[in-house]
């Protein structure tokens, strides 16, 4: 399943696993650092859309200016966990 996954959706599980907590503008500012907002924020809502439609991903809502913030579900939890295994296997070029 993880090869149905954009680059974007797979290192946004990853920065899930390692941080169990991720806010909107965490994610913005760790995957995009400089990138205009606007085009950032556009693909990373597209992306989380597509993770919580699958089930990956479960959405917090506060009331505060940055209000969405993202955790993974077991099944998300379990993907990140193959990425990472997958990524640890390959071979290191150089």
């Amino acid at each position: 399943m993880s090869s149905r996954l954009s680059d974007l959706q797979k290192e946004i599980l990853l920065l899930c696993l390692e941080n169990r907590f991720l806010t909107c503008q965490d994610i913005l500012h760790q995957v995009f650092g400089g990138r205009e907002y606007n085009v950032a924020h556009a693909s990373l809502s597209r992306s989380l859309t597509r993770l919580w439609g699958r089930g990956l991903i479960q959405y917090w809502k506060t009331l505060s200016h940055y209000s969405t913030a993202i955790t993974l579900t077991p099944e998300g939890e379990a993907l990140a966990q193959a990425i990472f295994a997958e990524g640890e296997d390959a071979p290191v070029e150089g």
